[in-house]
């Protein structure tokens, strides 16, 4: 389908300028209004923040009171004599006495505290510090219904009790197996400070339960504020306008929660305050578009000679450029950008041919240089443990072990200093792991034995230097028990499930401790890292293996059973059979 020209997009542009400009000013009133929304629930939510960390004190400063009353010896004995004496005893009445006045004390040191209370459960009875008797009895009714049922009351964290007339907020703790201990506040002295300050018409301040009730007088219905808050419960990072069916006004509403109690602190926000100040800049936007449609009037006149005619001739040489045809040449304009525009893409055009070729030579050089450097890389704790070793074994005068030692690590050393070669073979990179083997032995007699097995013909195989002996020596570092005997098998043989020409199999498996499942799964999704990390050595290897194998080489790893780990490189290799 043919594209329409800029011509005739201009065109049309000139006919619907009105409807583009209408969107424009209804998104930009959109916009502006959801700026100012965020930046006042930014702030709005900021402040409440600061009232939530108060109240969350306060509630911390109260449990921590009814803990250090629980602990005190000097109660133990009342506390005991609720649970031991019947109701009428002098005892049971005295210590009652006691510890109402002791709470009635306790009770006004902390802040907004409603009462404090202790229940015999074996008496049915309770002891509350509140002094008004219609509260006092309010409050006795209202506890005395959840205790009937105390699997459904939650100890030692804050819990909402509906009673008759208002909602409380409780916190129990258990001091014997009947005797509790608990605190009470109501919602509505919670906010007593943010009542004493004045916000004008800003915002109000509600108390929210987790189902989203409200909890304090508020503007809306309980069914809109509850609808309302879930959705900010799911995402508390966020705001939700709603509208008050009851007068019609919108409201912006921010919560917060608390941390110490199943609440959360909203502040509804009036939105006519919000955006009071918007009208003024939504008439001022009107005025644009007929600027505009003017403006655009008089500098169509120029488009045609200034603009259409270089644009299509620097189109034409970009389709030519696109066929191949590099051998162009786009005439120059009289406009200062176009003419820019023109010859730069003139430049680039003369430039492409020597770009390709010099971009292919660079990454190749890249390519070989970084596969230099992965082949190069070696680990210099062995050596120094090796050095460590010859040192112990010279000390205990084990000359002929020195020398064995020696004579390993000399070829081990030899191997290395030739592992710039692109290739080796199959028998020399088993060899050099052999040496490694033996001078782990040396370091670890009696303890690590090795079997390397290769099929005769896959010996002379060409394969990349270094790259079975970092599992070999990741299977002895990692995979050695401490006090265990340790078992290594190496063997390289033709692919045994498809059994393909060119293809074989190397595999390293031990009967260690094996890989842990987080690092087994690590290793089989290939997240080895970028090559500084703990999986440094792999990840040289599947490098390396990438970068001149590609897709025809695979590395796998897998626990063995009943212990152990296994190791599986599928290599391509030249023809095995005209090699036997």
């Amino acid at each position: 389908m043919k594209r329409p020209t800029l011509r005739l997009r201009l065109l049309r542009g000139f006919v619907i300028i009105i409807a583009p400009l209408a969107l424009f000013l209804y998104y930009e009133n959109y916009y502006a209004m959801k700026v100012v929304r965020e930046e006042v629930s930014q702030s709005t939510s900021n402040a409440l923040a600061i009232h939530v960390a108060q109240i969350d004190t306060v509630l911390q400063d109260t449990a921590d009171y009814l803990l250090r009353q629980i602990a005190n010896g000097n109660n133990h004995a009342e506390f005991e004599a609720l649970s031991d004496y019947p109701a009428d005893d002098g005892h049971y009445i005295l210590a009652k006495v006691r510890l109402h006045a002791d709470m009635v004390e306790g009770g006004g040191t902390l802040k907004n505290i409603h009462a404090l209370f202790v229940y015999s459960a074996d008496n049915n009875d309770f002891v509350i510090s509140q002094t008004t008797y219609l509260q006092t009895m309010e409050l006795r009714d209202m506890l005395e219904k959840r205790f009937r049922h105390p699997e459904d009351v939650q100890f030692s964290s804050w819990q909402l009790f509906d009673g008759d007339e208002q909602h409380y907020l409780v916190r129990v703790e258990r001091v014997t197996p009947s005797v509790y201990a608990g605190a009470v506040f109501l919602p509505d002295d919670l906010i007593i400070p943010l009542r004493k300050l004045d916000y004008g018409d800003q915002w109000k301040a509600i108390l929210l339960g987790m189902g989203g009730q409200p909890l304090t007088d508020a503007a809306a219905a309980e069914e809109t504020m509850a609808a309302v808050n879930r959705k900010l419960i799911s995402n508390p990072a966020a705001y939700q306008v709603f509208k008050n069916e009851g007068d019609g006004t919108k409201y912006l509403l921010v919560s917060t929660p608390f941390s110490q109690a199943p609440l959360s602190l909203a502040a509804m926000i009036p939105e006519k305050h919000l955006l009071r100040q918007l009208p003024f800049f939504q008439r001022v936007i009107f005025c644009i578009p007929v600027g505009v449609v003017i403006a655009l009037y008089f500098y169509s006149l120029f488009l045609r000679n200034v603009l259409f005619t270089p644009v299509n001739a620097l189109m034409k040489g970009i389709r030519r450029v696109m066929k191949g045809e590099m051998e162009i040449g786009v005439q120059e304009t009289k406009t200062e950008e176009l003419n820019f525009l023109i010859q730069t893409f003139n430049d680039m055009v003369s430039q492409m041919k020597h770009l390709k070729i010099n971009a292919y030579e660079e990454m190749l050089k890249a390519q070989q240089s970084e596969f230099k450097h992965l082949q190069a890389q070696i680990n210099p704790h062995f050596y120094l443990n090796s050095l460590n070793v010859i040192n112990s074994l010279s000390i205990l005068e084990e000359n002929g072990l020195v020398c064995k030692m020696t004579e390993h690590l000399s070829d081990y050393f030899r191997f290395i200093t030739r592992s710039h070669r692109d290739t080796v073979t199959l028998e020399e990179e088993l060899q050099h792991i052999r040496n490694y083997l033996e001078i782990q032995s040396l370091r670890f007699p009696e303890r690590l034995t090795y079997r390397i097995e290769v099929e005769e013909q896959l010996q002379h195989q060409p394969i990349l230097p270094l790259l079975i002996q970092p599992f070999v020596e990741n299977a002895v570092i990692h995979g050695m028990e401490e006090g265990s005997r340790f078992h290594i098998e190496i063997i390289v043989e033709r692919h045994r499930e498809t059994m393909v020409r060119n293809r074989y199999e190397v595999l390293i498996r031990d009967d260690g401790r094996g890989l842990a499942p987080d690092i087994l799964q690590a290793l089989t999704e290939k997240k080895f890292g970028d090559g500084t990390g703990t999986h440094m050595g792999v990840w040289n290897v599947y490098r390396r293996m990438r970068m001149v194998y590609g897709d025809r080489a695979e590395l796998s790893f897998r626990n063995r059973a009943p212990k152990g780990a296994i190791v599986q490189l599928d290599l391509p290799a030249g023809d095995i059979d005209s090699q036997s």
